[in-house]
């Protein structure tokens, strides 16, 4: 019923009396990059990108430039001059893009306003400045959507765009994707039949998603891919018992429910660990983010109560602090936490509220520097944009839309031995990680708190650590390492087990 409700308004609204096309989501779109986009918006890289976007809809169009900053848009027999000051103005540009549009229609360069419309929009929002705004329209929209009536199914793909085109960001262990031997870093070239040129990581995103057992196809770097959905994963920790007292927890987002769980996963080792817990790895690799509230949830278990983030946006607009009502239950275990370039968002909350607070060392290498407040703002027609609308910044207030660097740096490709994870291992004592090309000796002291840097000499081309428990065999000692299943309350996710992020 809302579907027939919405076309027929849609129907009502398209055309004017005068037999005009009108563009609701158009105006709706530019009234949101004034009011709540992160940025000052631009009105000139707006106009620019949707003129591109008017090009790219209709190519048999032309469009040039006049004198004194006016744009000359001609099809066929009709041409239409638009003012310069379509640069400056909010509502001339408004007013320019619908001459545009008409103009096209009329000349008949294009034959739906719809389409002309949405590639305005798309265009618009891909020049806007920011990297992370999003468009999507409808037909993709509704595949990310989730309203329970049918499960949904995962390729076990993220991806990213650039200037270097589609390519995949991360692929889950044993996910579809996985099991097809794709990997981080590959060139996509199309998607479900549609080129990866003409996608932005969303709407890849959206068309790898689907009913379980519905069978997607890609073409990555001149080779087929056939991938079926299987069923997303309904949990996002898991748990390594390590050698010495230690654990490893890895969280694969921060979806509904993350910080309950953890806890429950702390309680269970509290008597699953011999002697109690003497030190936490939290392995943040990988995780694109989540629920700001379950991140605070998390920061709370191991700080005093506090500050954990600041939600800054325009400044006419009220910033928000997201604060830990209580202090944490585990604020003495030891901490260490592991990040790649794939850790993102609300990961970065987590990172920097730990590091501020002292109570984590940072191991792995910079993350992704996603720390931008998203709001999917759904349009008339039922497409949809992700806008940013605010910058996250830690309790001390460093910005986290540039990435956090690592206190200490040790590259990994994901191939082989765990380098991070066994850097980040210690066993009480002063423990020794060296580490690569040229490298450097990284000391660090345990003092019941976390880390302290207290020294460097050169060694080149080894890496290994040592120090007591540690013992095993080759240069990393993971002989001893032991690594057991471990399954906590309320549904998490024994070791081995890897679950797809949101």
């Amino acid at each position: 019923m809302r579907k027939i409700i919405l076309s027929v308004c849609l129907l009502v609204l398209s055309v004017s009396p005068a037999g005009a096309a009108e563009y609701h989501s158009l105006h709706e779109v530019l009234r949101h990059f004034q009011v709540a986009f992160v940025e000052r918006a631009n009105p000139t890289a707006l106009y620019a990108g949707a003129l591109w976007g008017l090009k790219t809809a209709a190519p048999k169009a032309q469009i040039s430039l006049g004198a004194n900053g006016s744009v000359f848009v001609k099809a066929g027999k009709k041409q239409v001059e638009l003012s310069a000051k379509a640069m400056f103005d909010f509502e001339e540009l408004e007013k320019a893009l619908t001459q545009a549009a008409d103009t096209l229609l009329a000349g008949g360069a294009a034959k739906k306003a719809l389409w002309l419309e949405r590639n305005m929009i798309r265009s618009m929002v891909a020049h806007c400045g920011d990297p992370w705004s999003i468009f999507l329209p409808a037909e993709l929209y509704v595949r990310l959507l989730d309203d329970g009536s049918r499960e949904m199914g995962s390729s076990g793909l993220l991806f990213e765009a650039g200037p270097w085109g589609l390519r995949i960001l991360d692929v889950i262990e044993g996910s579809p994707a996985a099991k097809a031997g794709l990997r981080h870093g590959q060139g996509i070239e199309a998607v479900a039949g549609r080129p990866a040129a003409n996608l932005n990581e969303l709407e890849a995103l959206a068309l790898v998603r689907g009913a379980v057992g519905e069978k997607i196809k890609l073409r990555v770097e001149g080779k087929d891919f056939t991938l079926k959905l299987v069923p997303e994963p309904k949990r996002n920790i898991s748990v390594d018992l390590l050698a010495g007292g230690l654990a490893r927890i890895r969280l694969y987002n921060f979806r509904d429910g993350t910080g309950r769980r953890l806890a429950s996963v702390m309680r269970k080792l509290g008597t699953k660990v011999p002697g109690g817990l003497k030190g936490l790895i939290l392995d943040l690799r990988g995780n694109p983010g989540g629920l700001v509230t379950e991140a605070t949830e998390v920061v709370g278990l191991f700080c005093p109560a506090g500050l954990v983030v600041q939600v800054i946006s325009k400044k006419h607009m009220q910033s928000e602090l997201e604060k830990s009502p209580h202090a944490g239950p585990y604020q003495k275990v030891p901490m260490v936490i592991l990040a790649n370039h794939r850790s993102a968002s609300v990961s970065e909350i987590v990172i920097m509220a730990l590091r501020d607070k002292d109570r984590a060392k940072l191991v792995g290498t910079k993350t992704l520097g996603k720390g931008t407040v998203q709001v999917v703002m759904e349009l008339i027609d039922g497409s949809a944009i992700k806008l940013s609308t605010g910058r996250y910044y830690s309790p001390k207030g460093t910005p986290l839309f540039t990435g956090i660097e690592p206190d200490v740096r040790i590259p990994w490709d994901g191939q082989g031995k765990d380098l991070q994870l066994e850097a980040s291992t210690w066993s009480g004592g002063e423990h020794e990680a060296i580490y690569g090309d040229g490298a450097v000796w990284l000391c660090f002291l345990h003092d019941g708190l976390g880390w302290s840097r207290t020294g460097f000499a050169g060694e080149s081309g080894r890496c290994r650590i040592r120090g007591q428990g540690l013992r095993g065999g080759g240069h990393h000692g993971v002989g001893g390492i032991k690594r057991k299943a471990f399954q906590a309350q309320n549904g998490d996710v024994p070791a081995g087990q890897r679950q797809a992020p949101d």
